[in-house]
């Protein structure tokens, strides 16, 4: 009958408009994507399964804004990256790249709320008990901290490995600003020979070149560099990768531009040197630290000049414990003698009455944290000692023994969060580097540099999004019936298959898998179901759906 055909035509459409939307997603999740691999020494970029056209198998160059935005976002197809520079409408040098970057990122993290089912009251409530359960450890913990008064320690006078050595005063112990400035010409100057002291001090005495120890030392590095600050040494480009390797981590609040001046700065002056400009980076950051702490420890702080003054302004020098006011200098101040004071002799050596003797109480050994690098290289795992890296108790996130593989699913978003924004952070500092750069720079160099790093935290953030979403629906599984409630479809087709692989599945024992309705996906239909029905029955399960979710019953052939 009319109804019967009618009926059947409607089947089918349904079944074509499943198999088209699970078509239009891209839930794979290898290791190995088939992304484009920009190399270093190149402009052109590896072989990838798609190109430009879609036929000839290669990539933009990476000079140009798409080959850029394809080494920064190799995740996003790039049909998409295409239209994203259609609509800037704009030249290749005027697009703002990180604006670009940012509408893609955006646009990107609408689609996974709406794979994962999520509304934006969803997103802040689980921020919310997040920040709740980070704030309850804290408080528990500084209740246990209770003051007490001194105590006395009974040791063994032969013991004497129980006395804890005199720790330096901050600063070096040097009163004498003038003394401190000497101390540290000297060492600038066995970094950067044949360069002497004196050189540098002229440097830190004159306010004529800065206000501060670390401008001042800006200043003479750039007096003597190889080349000129806006046209780097391009010979030097593999030692500034390591040097960047070693320091990010090291320096991870610090804005990635500042240390990328500093790093180049120190390397021109260094003439290339490695390790001359690695200690030279860290003086400076020490320096700059001392200046906007306030501290003021660490040289002469020098008044602003007066140019309107015909007379010469005094020159006014802060230290720890005093204030001077004197005529500008030629060189440092003699260092006056000690005072004599009036010690008590040493008590003559020997057994103490008693035998006993009061030490100081034992201080606990610092914890010695294993390098910040990227999560996912194994050798980071531990630590420097190592001991394996340990997190922060149990699934629950209190108590357990505190492995890594215990962390609560809010401790894996929080490190989710973590580096997601790191690779903002790395993505901002490429897109501006790309800007920057042309012929005469290395800018394109160190943008490809920092896309590489931003990908890598891209990599670790997919990784512990997949690590909670299998704690998620572990702790929510009931049986035989899974549910994906707040997952993405690449993250359902791993933790579903996974589950599968246990066996023992069949139409008498079929795992019931709920997907959702999609409430919050475009036009109500649920992104999940239709993904993972694709997903199975190409590795071979019976699936059949029912209306918020699948059941597999078994494989093809009885051989689940």
């Amino acid at each position: 009958s009319q109804i019967a055909v009618l009926r059947n035509t409607l089947i089918e459409l349904a079944v074509h408009a499943d198999e088209g939307a699970a078509e239009a997603l891209d839930f794979s999740y290898s290791e190995e994507t088939n992304s484009s691999a920009p190399d270093f020494c190149t402009t052109t970029t590896a072989t990838s399964a798609s190109d430009l056209s879609g036929g000839s198998g290669r990539s933009a160059p990476f000079n140009s804004p798409l080959g850029f935005l394809q080494a920064a976002l190799p995740h996003i197809s790039t049909q998409r990256l295409l239209r994203a520079l259609a609509e800037a409408d704009a030249p290749d040098d005027a697009l703002d790249m990180w604006e670009l970057i940012s509408a893609i990122l955006s646009e990107e993290t609408e689609k996974e709320m709406r794979e994962r089912d999520l509304d934006e009251d969803d997103m802040n409530e689980i921020g919310e008990t997040a920040w709740e359960a980070v704030e309850t450890k804290r408080v528990a913990r500084k209740a246990k901290k209770k003051k007490t008064g001194s105590k006395i320690t009974l040791s063994d006078v032969r013991q004497q490995q129980h006395v804890s050595a005199a720790r330096p005063r901050i600063g070096g112990g040097i009163e004498d600003p003038w003394t401190q400035l000497a101390s540290l010409s000297t060492h600038v100057a066995q970094l950067l020979p044949p360069h002497t002291p004196a050189f540098f001090l002229s440097f830190f005495h004159s306010p004529a070149h800065a206000r501060t120890p670390h401008s001042a030392l800006c200043a003479a590095l750039t007096a003597i560099s190889s080349s000129p600050p806006d046209e780097p040494n391009t010979k030097h480009t593999t030692t500034l990768f390591h040097l960047l390797d070693m320091l990010l981590p090291a320096y991870a609040p610090l804005s990635p531009d500042v240390l990328v001046a500093d790093v180049e700065l120190a390397l021109n002056a260094a003439q290339g040197r490695g390790e001359d400009a690695f200690e030279l980076v860290r003086v400076l950051r020490d320096l700059d630290a001392d200046a906007e702490s306030g501290a003021y420890e660490l040289g002469v702080y020098h008044s602003p000049v007066q140019s309107s003054s015909s007379t010469p302004q005094p020159t006014r020098a802060f230290s720890p414990t005093r204030t001077l006011s004197l005529p500008l200098p030629t060189g440092p101040a003699p260092t006056p003698p000690p005072p004599n004071l009036n010690l008590p002799s040493p008590a003559p050596s020997g057994k103490s009455s008693g035998g006993w003797q009061a030490v100081p109480p034992r201080r606990r050994a610092a914890v010695r944290e294993p390098y910040p690098h990227a999560m996912h290289i194994p050798a980071y795992t531990r630590d420097v000692n190592g001991v394996r890296a340990r997190g922060g108790g149990n699934a629950a996130g209190k108590g357990g023994k505190g492995d890594v593989g215990e962390l609560g699913v809010g401790a894996y978003r929080r490190r989710v969060g973590e580096s997601m924004r790191r690779r903002d952070e790395l993505l901002r500092e490429a897109a501006r580097m790309w800007q920057r750069g042309n012929k005469r720079t290395r800018g394109g160099e160190v943008a490809l540099y920092f896309a590489e790093r931003a990908r890598e935290f891209q990599e670790v953030a997919r990784r512990e999004a997949l690590e909670a979403a299998r704690m998620m629906v572990r702790e929510r599984r009931q049986g035989d019936t899974v549910d994906l409630h707040g997952v993405t479809a690449a993250e359902a087709v791993v933790i579903v298959k996974e589950i599968l692989g246990e066996g023992g599945w069949s139409g008498d024992r079929p795992l019931k898998v709920v997907t959702g309705r999609g409430s919050h996906s475009a036009g109500q239909v649920s992104v999940l179901k239709p993904a993972m029905k694709k997903a199975l029955e190409e590795d071979g399960w019976i699936v059949g759906t029912w209306d918020a979710g699948v059941t597999v019953r078994g494989r093809r052939g009885g051989r689940g």
